[in-house]
């Protein structure tokens, strides 16, 4: 039940993101003299890492293809690490995760408000010990749902991307210890850790051309 109410509080809040960004975008689409000023880049590709995750052992690369003058395809890859802190157990785990994103851009180019949808398939491996013996667990998981941004291109090709997003996921835990000891620390795990499994976000820099 926490986990469910912890879910819906976000997708809540993700919901009225995607409802206030998508009004400013029309508010600003209306505005024909500041479009015509606004510089569109003539780049249909970028490729972005995210830097400030590596501190905590998160790695992300993605890259981005225009089609059109509003239409992008995202594919995005994700490593990371695990502390080994989330549960009595010590489990050591680590996750991968592959994200293929649609992003409508509102004002056309790369550099521009968007609004899309996402797909992410992510698995998660870990193996913990306890006084009745060790363990070892897997968690695929799949998630479907919304998610909004904006990306910057300097003239020079640098860009800068932030985007937030936030969706229903579904995953299957996989035991090859199913003691009651192993499940609960396995539990405490998904509590602390992954009860934010719906979110996606991204601040990232690369290179658009």
């Amino acid at each position: 039940m926490k986990r469910k109410t912890r879910r819906l509080a976000y997708l809540a809040l993700m919901m009225s993101t995607v409802l206030f960004v998508g009004n400013a975008a029309a508010q600003s689409n209306e505005n024909t003299k500041k479009e015509k000023e606004r510089w569109i880049s003539p780049a249909r590709t970028a490729i972005n890492v995210c830097p400030g995750g590596i501190v905590v052992g998160f790695y992300s690369a993605n890259v981005e293809h225009l089609f059109g003058e509003n239409h992008g395809l995202v594919l995005r890859g994700d490593l990371e690490t695990i502390p080994d802190t989330y549960s009595d157990a010590n489990i050591e785990s680590s996750g991968k995760a592959v994200i293929l994103n649609y992003r409508y851009h509102i004002g056309g180019g790369l550099n521009s408000f968007y609004a899309g949808a996402f797909a992410r398939y992510r698995k998660i491996k870990g193996d913990g010990s306890l006084e009745n013996g060790d363990f070892d667990f897997k968690l695929p998981e799949c998630t479907l749902g919304l998610n909004v941004g904006k990306r910057w291109i300097w003239k020079n090709g640098l860009s800068l991307n932030f985007a937030l997003g936030y969706g229903y996921a579904y995953d299957e835990l996989k035991v090859n210890n199913s003691s009651q000891a192993a499940l609960d620390a396995i539990d405490v795990f998904r509590d602390d850790y992954t009860f934010m499994n719906g979110f996606l976000g991204e601040f990232s820099i690369g290179y658009a051309f």
